[in-house]
């Protein structure tokens, strides 16, 4: 290793710094900072600050994975952990002006980049705290293995770098705030748009796209449409908000895509590494006047847009009930319908050429009509019938006899039609 210029105590513990591997072309970007730590401090003390950079990148990207979603975006968030690596160390050891800012021009245009990205300022937040744990921590240890029993120097340190967290978190939080309220809008409907191309069935470039949503198309995806008609004219709704406590209840995403249509409605998507299972989900809790429409899980693009055209046909269906019906629909649970009402008149008068008078409104009606909606549904099993409505087996037989006669229903034939026909008439009356 080169030989090192003598320092003054207080430098002796980054005298001792030094990299672990060889480094090639990212020497090449490292600005003042690191020509500073290069001829005060050596080639060691550059190589340990590159890899601690590459270090604080790699936790972060684990910690916060909607932040790294491709090698790009891992370079450029490591320029900026390893410049703020640099100026860390060159600040600690007394390098240069003891009152420059511990934000570098790289760490700013992470913010920033962040914020065109579409992210959270909670996202910078949460990568500032997991990344100053890392680099603290680095150069806690560099002091302490240094000198174990120099307490002065520890303290000093561990003091410095705490002073200076905060105007370095609002110097970063500062940039991402401006950028955002001058992308925010340009942002929300460029994705609506791309959004739509996607849905529409349009080819795209999968990993440009998947940068744009900041959500990786390749995924497997679960599809969602939340609407309210509760806001009056000109009056704002935060879907997102009201739509959490329904989204929470699902497995926990890799990534979760939010994009406002209008006013009143909310298109999400969630994104797996792994096929979601929608076996958790079975009692959605209902937010009043907030529907939510909810698509089977799908992989890739593809599943990305069958998955929003399952909601949207739930969406159709719900719009099709003459009492409306809120709350969370799994498009799992009602599959048949949409399929036994994609055109509503044809359905209509299907349903009342196989039910005559049982497709009638009256109690009677109803009632015969859900008994045998439940004998046909548990494979004509009167035992079943009886114990779930809590009537005895003969009422179920009248009952199931009454429906029959009342629809015309020829005997011996099929009740698939019957069966079909129940389904499109308890949906538009229920």
């Amino acid at each position: 290793m080169a030989h090192k210029p003598t320092a003054t105590p207080a430098l002796s513990w980054a005298q001792h710094l030094d990299g672990r591997q060889p480094h090639g072309a990212e020497l090449d970007w490292l600005g003042p900072d690191g020509a500073q730590v290069a001829k005060r401090l050596g080639p060691g003390a550059v190589a340990w600050a590159v890899e601690t950079g590459e270090a604080i990148a790699t936790k972060i990207g684990h910690e916060i994975p909607q932040l790294v979603q491709g090698a790009s975006d891992f370079a450029i968030l490591r320029r900026a952990t390893t410049s703020t690596t640099l100026r860390s160390l060159a600040l600690t050891a007394n390098l240069g002006t003891s009152d420059v800012s511990l934000a570098t021009v790289e760490a700013v245009e992470i913010a920033q980049d962040f914020a065109r990205r579409g992210l959270e300022l909670d996202d910078l937040l949460r990568s500032i705290r997991v990344g100053y744990a890392v680099l603290a921590g680095a150069l806690l240890d560099a002091v302490i293995a240094a000198d174990p029993h120099d307490t002065t120097e520890l303290r000093r340190v561990s003091v410095l770098m705490f002073e200076r967290m905060d105007d370095f978190t609002a110097t970063a939080a500062s940039a991402f705030i401006t950028e955002h309220r001058t992308v925010d809008d340009h942002l929300i409907a460029a994705r609506l748009d791309l959004a739509r191309t996607i849905v529409a069935g349009e080819p795209v470039h999968v990993d440009k796209a998947s940068r744009l949503l900041n959500y990786a198309l390749s995924a497997h995806h679960i599809g969602i449409i939340a609407s309210t008609d509760q806001a009056q004219a000109g009056e704002y709704v935060d879907l997102r908000t009201l739509v959490d406590p329904i989204v929470s209840q699902f497995e926990a995403p890799s990534a979760r895509l939010l994009i406002p249509v209008g006013t009143h409605a909310l298109w999400v998507w969630l994104a797996y590494q792994t096929p979601p299972s929608l076996d958790g989900i079975a009692s959605l809790p209902k937010i009043r006047d907030v529907n939510v429409s909810i698509g089977q899980p799908g992989r890739g693009v593809d599943g990305f847009r069958r998955s929003h055209h399952q909601a949207l046909a739930v969406d159709r269906l719900r719009l099709a009930c003459t009492r409306p019906r809120s709350g969370p629909i799994t498009h799992r649970d009602v599959e048949l319908q949409t399929l036994l009402l994609a055109d509503l008149d044809a359905a209509r008068d299907f349903a009342l050429r196989q039910l005559g008078p049982l497709a009638g409104s009256d109690p009677r009606a109803v009632e015969l009509r859900d008994t045998l909606h439940m004998y046909l549904r548990h494979d004509r099993s009167l035992n079943a019938v009886a114990e779930i409505k809590h009537i005895s087996r003969n009422t179920v037989t009248y009952r199931v006899q009454q429906a029959l006669e009342l629809s015309g229903y020829p005997t011996g034939a099929s009740t698939a039609k019957l069966h079909a026909a129940i389904l499109i008439t308890d949906w538009l009356t229920g």
